[in-house]
């Protein structure tokens, strides 16, 4: 019985120091890129894999507040945080894939009760699959700035979708309500 014992501790203990040993964040097999966004980001998800890859996060903004952010790395050396937003510092001159303009500028903001009530969370470009915490949650929604945003009941843009350019207190309206896994910016 010892033996066994024994054998556990040390079959344990040595997944423990595996686990220790594992390079920075990964995604899906892929390294995260280099950068100071993780000081001032939490919550660090990825999403999908290859070109395609996303990492979200909650961000500080120049103000301190936290903000929902995206941004599609596949391409970046090096990420940082600027004002709330996951940027690209160095992808070879050029904006980073997918990146920027969300709506012509704007955001989307989702939130777990109606009439805008309960924790928010912010985009500022597409997300093909929403954090867990977030997914199938969001009950009313505001968008931010000019533009539309696409959302849709399922991840990757499948499923019921419907556009919208301003605000919607009551998703349930549209058949939406807590069905939410992906958005965009209509360009």
């Amino acid at each position: 019985m010892k033996r066994i014992l024994i054998l556990v501790a040390a079959i344990g203990g040595l997944a423990v120091t595996q686990a220790q040993a594992q390079p920075g964040p990964q995604a899906r097999g892929a390294q995260l890129p280099g950068g100071d966004y993780a000081q001032t980001c939490r919550d660090i998800s990825t999403y999908d894999y290859g070109a395609n890859a996303v990492m979200v996060a909650q961000c500080r903004d120049e103000r301190g507040r936290w903000r929902g952010a995206s941004l599609r790395f596949a391409r970046c050396r090096e990420v940082e945080n600027r004002d709330g937003d996951l940027v690209c510092r160095d992808n070879g001159g050029g904006r980073p894939p997918g990146g920027g303009g969300g709506g012509r500028g704007g955001s989307i903001i989702l939130y777990n009760g109606p009439e805008f009530i309960g924790q928010p969370f912010e985009a500022r470009d597409e997300i093909t699959n929403l954090p867990r915490n977030v997914n199938d949650r969001a009950l009313s929604l505001r968008v931010e700035g000019r533009g539309a945003w696409e959302v849709c009941a399922d991840s990757d843009f499948r499923g019921r979708c419907q556009v919208f350019d301003r605000d919607v207190r009551d998703l349930r309206q549209y058949g939406l309500g807590e069905a939410i896994s992906s958005m965009r910016p209509v360009r």
